[in-house]
């Protein structure tokens, strides 16, 4: 077939329109409202439909020259799996240079990589004469291999025949595959093994050690099962500690020269759109931490103080395989990065970590990405090469070497520049914070009586991770040692602490004089995190003591309805559950009022889901103003999805207040202003302007717009596009509005769309979000994720990635100056 460059300067093949298989349009839909459309133009560096890229038996890997890598880094594909060696889901190294790789379906496979600069010694591969089912993890350590099988197995060689011998089971662990058990590690102390397992695995009985605590049990409520974590075994299998709780499906972990680990976390894509949504994250794995992953509506957030907040939140994807660059040959930079794999997307991240306080924060870096590039597992070898594996789901697997070639380190934004001098200092603060937390951790499973009196200060620092860590040291000792010091306590922070810890652990007889202490506290003195702590705090007694009724209940509403509704919308979140619990007044009328300005429809739904606990009868004409307000397109559509369970939630929410399939918003359509030019619109962006706009308006039209479908600003709204929150420090006013008007100028690699030819002379754009045997499915509308099309994968020609964005030119020309002025200021946060 010719080919035609279009004027966009995009090639293309002569083809049919752009259909589906089953013969549907799948351009983005541009011919009704702007609202839709104006999440698409929303950022520069935004296209909005995501690269996933997967493999199936009928595709091979793909060669190292279509993947894109970073400039000065070079990628060789060492080998590609025939098919009776399966599928490669996980490595190591063994002492002598060799990998060893696990095959899905059980057994090992070692390899002997072909020399670099040598090409003409080929990469050689043999199966290992062991008979070992599927292994998620393996360790060279203590004169073994260790597999994650069923448990943790430790193979030897005891004869010396370079074949293992030996396979003893050092401790059983009962867990499904996926959400099993995974990566197993070697601590930095050299004599702990450390092993990682997703939300399907149970904790062994044989635990000799929990640094992790749940809240303890009581009529009111029952602990929640510790969803995925992390313990530590030593080499012999008698003695175990479990760390951290609270993870939903963490693949792997990665330690680094500081001797912290790390991990990059899952998300639920069935949750997406759904207020307890939590995208992918990266966290920091610290002692006795729960990171808050419930399975439901329980999901702490990121802001709860009862755990740790994400270093980073990434997006949709399915992490895997992780290390560090610390032994590798790349630059200083690199070397100290975190690479992750995400199978989904096909991607390869490098995040790039600096410490803060006793923790640290994170940015990314897309290192490698490819279509398709199902990575599963990375490593750095003896000779300072990265080398990462393809496979999983019976998908043929690859062997690929990444290389440091020389030349000009890339570019990548930081948060702030530092000079020398000042890295020194911030590095010697960070020490020492670090020093001062693992001596809190200390306390973490035992009872020391020297525990409360060294941890009690740290309960008011202004570093939240020593203050995390200084509370679950205090809640491991017996709650009548510092019972009377929490409720003689005074200090705002200590207190809110300190009334945490007691309503985790402490009797229900103590609920009066929690909710005392609390709602003693001056509202107006306390900052927004400080106010969300009390809010919580709150909550966690309601959930364990019971609600109050009496008087106590009379003072906490006398402390918090009038701040209902507040322009914090994570305080408007909090706020809702406790006014309705506590039975407060003209809750409908306030709620409305909240719903307006939300800035989410994942955060409108869990309004309804709070005003469905209200058990009343609405009137038509309360009904009616709900449906001009919701955004009931895209919760229609967060209920279109396989999950019983969701979109069983939608249909109750929708019922409740009417809502049928033929109902409609009795809004006008929005009309055309004008079409802007850069020109017409930098004036409006000064500072002065900026600061004085309105935020609250600019929350609503981000809303109305559809923003929140693909963006999240905060701790709500879509992941599919970049995370907005902190736009400020990266990009000046002028470059958000140049990518609004000229959406084609700059359109990321990570953000841009595929484009499948087929053999039928077809053409379709979108993005893969699943993969069966022989069939891919493809999500075509970001605003909607989960109407979708499949077509056999072998009906594929060619994948190609878009230089061309799909974001429509002109979306700003549906608004009046002053919803752009407010909506720039919102999106920059009053500059």
């Amino acid at each position: 077939m010719a080919k035609t460059v279009a004027a966009s300067g995009e090639t293309h093949r002569d083809r049919e329109t752009l259909t589906t298989t089953v013969d549907t349009p799948v351009r983005f839909n541009v011919q009704t409202s702007w609202l839709p459309l104006f999440v698409a133009g929303l950022v520069t560096f935004c296209n909005l439909f995501l690269a996933y890229s997967a493999e199936s038996p009928t595709r091979l890997p793909v060669d190292a020259s279509d993947l894109d890598v970073l400039p000065g880094f070079h990628v060789q594909r060492l080998y590609l799996t025939p098919l009776e060696q399966g599928s490669w889901v996980s490595m190591a190294f063994d002492p002598e240079g060799r990998l060893t790789v696990s095959q899905e379906r059980g057994g090992l496979y070692r390899i002997t990589p072909s020399p670099q600069g040598n090409p003409t010694i080929p990469t050689q591969v043999e199966k290992l004469d062991v008979k070992l089912d599927p292994a998620h993890g393996l360790l060279y350590a203590f004169d073994s291999l260790y597999a994650v099988s069923h448990g943790i197995q430790r193979l030897q060689d005891t004869n010396g025949d370079d074949q293992f011998d030996s396979v003893r089971q050092l401790m059983e662990i009962d867990g499904a595959k996926e959400h099993g058990q995974h990566a197993i590690l070697l601590g930095p102390e050299q004599k702990w093994l450390y092993l990682i397992a997703g939300n399907q695995t149970y904790l062994p009985d044989s635990l000799t050690m929990k640094r992790a605590l749940s809240t303890a049990p009581s009529k009111h409520h029952s602990p929640p099962r510790p969803q995925g974590w992390v313990m530590r075994v030593n080499p012999e299998g008698q003695h175990s500690e479990l760390l951290c709780i609270g993870l939903r499906n963490a693949y792997d972990m990665a330690l680094n020269e500081a001797g912290e680990f790390f991990t990059f976390d899952s998300d639920n894509e069935g949750y997406m759109n759904l207020p307890w949504y939590r995208p992918t994250n990266v966290y920091h794995l610290v002692s006795g931490a729960d990171f808050g992953w419930r399975q439901g509506p329980d999901t702490l957030q990121a802001y709860h103080p009862d755990n740790p907040p994400p270093l980073l939140e990434v997006g949709p994807g399915s992490p895997t395989g992780m290390v560090f660059g610390t032994n590798s040959e790349f630059p200083a930079r690199y070397q100290q990065a975190m690479f992750a794999g995400d199978w989904s997307y096909g991607r390869i991240y490098a995040i790039h970590l600096q410490p803060a306080g006793a923790s640290f924060r994170a940015q990314q870096e897309l290192f490698i990405s490819g279509r398709p590039l199902a990575v599963t597992d990375l490593c750095i070898g003896p000779d300072g090469a990265m080398y990462f594996i393809t496979g999983g789901r019976g998908t043929q697997s690859a062997l690929y070497r990444v290389s440091w070639n020389g030349g000009k380190i890339p570019d990548f934004h930081k948060e702030s520049e530092t000079t020398p001098t000042e890295r020194k200092v911030n590095a010697a603060a960070a020490f020492q914070a670090r020093t001062k937390r693992r001596q809190l951790e200390e306390f973490h499973g035992r009872k020391d009586p020297e525990a409360v009196e060294t941890a009690w200060p740290h309960l008011l620092s202004e570093d939240r991770a020593l203050r995390y860590a200084a509370r679950v040291a205090i809640e491991h000792q017996d709650v009548d040692q510092w019972e009377t010091l929490a409720l003689s306590e005074t200090r705002p922070q200590a207190l809110l602490e300190a009334m945490i810890a007691l309503a985790r652990q402490g009797g229900p007889q103590l609920r009066s004089q929690i909710v005392k202490k609390l709602s003693h506290l001056d509202w107006d003195e306390l900052e927004t995190s400080q106010r969300l702590a009390l809010l919580r705090a709150y909550e966690i007694t309601f959930q364990r003591m019971g609600t109050p009724q009496d008087h106590s209940a009379s003072a906490i509403s006398a402390q918090l309805d009038s701040h209902y509704p507040h322009r914090n919308s994570d305080i408007n979140r909090e706020l809702v559950k406790l006014l309705i619990s506590l039975n407060s007044s003209n809750l409908v009328e306030r709620t409305i009022t909240v719903l307006k300005q939300t800035p989410s429809a994942m955060r409108q739904i869990h309004f309804l889901h709070q005003l469905d606990r209200l058990e009343i009868q609405w009137q038509e004409d309360v009904k009616q103003r709900l449906i001009n307000i919701l955004d009931l397109e895209v919760i229609r559509d967060t209920g279109q999805r396989k999950y019983t369970d969701v979109s069983e939630l939608i249909d109750s929410l929708l019922q409740t207040i009417g809502v049928s399939e033929s109902t409609e918003p009795t809004l006008p359509a929005r009309q055309l202003v004008q079409e802007w030019s850069l020109e017409d619109l930098l004036p409006l962006v000064t500072p002065e302007q900026l600061q004085a706009a309105d935020l609250q308006h600019g929350q609503t039209v981000f809303r109305q717009a559809q923003c929140h479908s693909c963006h999240r600003i905060g701790s709500t709204g879509g992941v599919l596009g970049p995370n907005l929150t902190g736009l400020a420090g990266r990009f000046q006013p002028r470059d958000v509005l140049e990518s609004m008007i000229d959406p084609d100028k700059v359109v990321s690699d990570q953000y841009r769309t595929t484009v499948f030819f087929l053999t039928n002379g077809k053409q379709v754009t979108g993005q893969i979000v699943n993969l069966e045997p022989g069939e891919i499915q493809i999500r075509l509308d970001p605003l909607r994720p989960f109407p979708r099309v499949s077509f056999p994968e072998n009906e594929i020609e060619d994948i190609q990635l878009s230089k061309v964005s799909l974001m429509p030119k002109g979306l700003l020309n549906y608004l009046e100056k002053d919803e752009i002025l407010d909506l720039m200021s919102y999106l920059l946060q009053g500059r």
